[in-house]
């Protein structure tokens, strides 16, 4: 027995000319695993030129949650997984596209999702992260296992606090501090708080300088 989700999506389907690229985002939606790719490329199209209003649909998340059953994280994740992927392995791209791979030598988007932020992770080194694109686009590296390469190379290249690092955290702290006061204190003041607890953060104030 076919799940819910899949059932709506196949109805849909069976509503709309297969050559539109409204049923191609729904085959794409349909096998998700192995054609995630394919559903991140569509998806950009569909919110680069705002497709989903001309398919009644006010928000890009009403149509991803209403039209192909997936949630707003879900398909930020599918948008920024593609378009790192789209800038960074465009030669990936096109082969993938060039290739029929089982789904199981295909990439998680979880696993391409953490390969992009440590690529714009300044701690992760160029070396490392050279090992750890091969290890997700080639080898299809589970993303429970990507993540957890990632948390090591960061343990290991976690840059030691020098003095002059721990005084500018320190200001940055106070700084931060002070305006957490402030606005604490005039939402405070519009709501008619007690003198005595305007004045404790004064007091704090004047400790922050």
């Amino acid at each position: 027995m076919k799940p819910k989700s899949i059932q709506n999506i196949e109805d849909r389907m069976n509503q709309i000319s297969p050559d539109s690229l409204r049923y191609k985002v729904l085959d794409s939606a349909k096998n998700f695993k192995s054609s995630w790719i394919a559903l991140g490329q569509y998806l950009f199209t569909v919110y680069r030129d705002k497709l989903y209003k001309d398919w009644g649909f006010l928000t890009f998340e009403a149509y991803c949650s209403r039209e192909i059953g997936i949630q707003q994280p879900t398909a930020v994740k599918l948008l920024k997984s593609y378009s790192f992927l789209e800038k960074e392995e465009p030669a990936y791209i096109k082969n993938q596209a060039m290739q029929e791979r089982q789904p199981s030598q295909i990439p998680s988007v979880d696993a391409v999702n953490a390969l992009r932020l440590a690529k714009a992770n300044e701690h992760v080194p160029d070396r490392e992260y050279q090992e750890l694109r091969d290890q997700v686009l080639e080898d299809g590296k589970e993303d429970s296992e990507v993540k957890k390469k990632i948390r090591y190379i960061l343990k290991v290249n976690k840059p030691k606090p020098t003095e002059e690092n721990k005084e500018e955290n320190k200001e940055k702290l106070y700084k931060r501090l002070a305006t957490q006061l402030q606005a604490a204190k005039d939402e405070m003041i519009l709501v008619n708080a007690p003198n005595k607890i305007i004045k404790k953060i004064e007091e704090l104030q004047e400790l922050l300088g």
